[in-house]
C-alpha cells in the first residue's frame, strides 16, 4: 500500500471512529486521543479545548495570547512531543494536521465568527506508516509536559489486537494499546 492510501484510508478510519464516539462534553482540562491502526499504519487523533493549550478560548487580543496560541500550534506540530511510539515498530511520519481556532492563517471573519461561540476547540492529526506495526503495544504521551492545564485524556484505540480504552494522566502517561490474544 503506497502512502497516500494509508494517510487517506487512516484518516477515514480516524474520523469514522470519533464521528462514532459522538460529541463528549466539552471540558476544561480533559481531552481525547484516539489511535487508530491499519496495515502498516498508525493514525493518533487529539481533540481539546483551546483553553487547555492557551488559557483562553477567545480570539486573541493581546501580544501575549497570540504567542500561547502560537506555542500550541508549534508544539502540536511537533509530533514528537505529542506521542512517542516505540523504537522496534519502525515508524515515520508521514503526516500532521493541526487545526485551531483563531489561527494568524484562518480568514478575519471565521475568527470574528468564532470570537462569538462559546467553546473552542484544538484538534491535530498524525499519520505514521510502520514497518512492524504490531510491535507498537505502548505509546508515550508527551501532551502533559506541553500543556500544563491538561489534567486527564481519555484515549481509544482500534488496533489489529483488538479495542481498547484508558484514561491517561500526567502522572500516567504512557498508554498500553490492546494485546493479541
Amino acid at each position: 500500500m503506497n502512502t497516500p492510501h494509508v494517510v487517506a484510508s487512516l484518516s477515514l478510519v480516524a474520523f469514522s471512529i470519533s464521528a462514532f464516539a459522538g460529541n463528549d462534553a466539552h471540558e476544561h482540562g480533559r481531552a481525547r486521543l484516539s489511535l487508530v491502526q491499519d496495515d502498516k499504519g498508525i493514525a493518533v487523533t487529539f481533540e481539546s479545548p483551546l483553553d487547555n493549550l492557551t488559557g483562553f478560548e477567545h480570539a486573541p487580543r493581546t501580544q501575549a495570547q497570540r504567542h500561547a496560541l502560537a506555542e500550541a500550534r508549534a508544539a502540536l506540530q511537533d509530533a514528537a512531543r505529542v506521542v512517542v511510539l516505540p523504537d522496534a515498530a519502525g515508524c515515520a511520519l508521514v503526516a500532521v494536521e493541526v487545526a485551531l481556532p483563531f489561527d494568524a492563517a484562518a480568514h478575519a471573519a471565521q475568527a470574528e465568527h468564532a470570537d462569538h461561540a462559546e467553546h473552542a476547540d484544538a484538534l491535530a492529526e498524525y499519520t505514521f506508516t510502520c514497518d512492524r506495526p504490531s510491535a507498537v503495544t505502548q505509546v508515550s504521551v508527551g501532551l502533559f509536559r506541553a500543556f500544563a492545564r491538561l489534567r486527564h485524556i481519555d484515549a481509544e484505540a482500534a488496533t489489529a489486537a483488538g479495542q481498547g480504552k484508558a484514561l491517561l494522566s500526567a502522572t500516567q502517561a504512557t498508554w498500553k494499546l490492546p494485546e493479541s490474544r
